[in-house]
């Protein structure tokens, strides 16, 4: 091969890395910026189903309108799927439960990551679903979770609720708290 080809050659490979490496950074630029208000892409889109709503079981109760798990941390959403032998690892004991028990109301991790939806562990953690990487990522203990204190800026703590209940809102710079039917998203303010 020629010194001509050579040059061509290294040329046209710097070229395609640098194309990839652009565009890796533009999808990661897209996906963490605040200019989409703080929303991770859905899983699901939610205006196509949201008719098929009322065709969702008991078990679907812990699921939020993008289809994820209530209460966990985006970056840790590959870790609640079930393995291939249907089974969840525990995230700091790495112990191994069946995916049925994810979310039952009974705190069997000692971390408990198996019930982030629920108020089952005693030091388990609810992630509101507005989460900002460059933020401090907002979160609660799961004590506090459906008890009629909007305590997330979005109100996704208070998924269980119906309108016809009164909630205590989110405390404002006054500090002072009033009854809502409905959490309002207070997020991006």
């Amino acid at each position: 091969m020629g010194l001509k080809k050579k040059k061509n050659v290294i040329i046209l490979s710097c070229c395609m890395v640098a194309c990839f490496i652009l565009y890796q950074l533009y999808f990661f630029l897209t996906i963490t910026s605040e200019a989409n208000m703080n929303v991770v892409v859905p899983v699901l889109d939610y205006n196509s189903i949201k008719d098929l709503l009322h065709l969702r079981s008991e078990d679907d109760k812990y699921l939020n309108e993008h289809g994820m798990i209530r209460g966990i941390y985006y970056a840790d959403i590959k870790s609640y799927r079930p393995d291939s032998n249907k089974e969840f690892k525990c995230k700091t004991s790495h112990q191994k439960i069946p995916f049925e028990r994810v979310n039952d109301d009974f705190c069997d991790c000692e971390d408990g990551t198996d019930e982030p939806s629920t108020t089952a562990c005693p030091d388990g953690i609810f992630y509101c679903d507005t989460q900002s990487p460059r933020k401090q990522t907002l979160s609660i203990s799961s004590s506090k979770v459906n008890d009629g204190i909007c305590d997330c800026c979005d109100g996704s703590d208070e998924w269980l609720h119906s309108n016809s209940d009164k909630l205590l809102s989110q405390s404002s710079p006054k500090h002072y708290r009033f009854y809502v039917t409905q959490c309002p998203n207070n997020c991006n303010k």
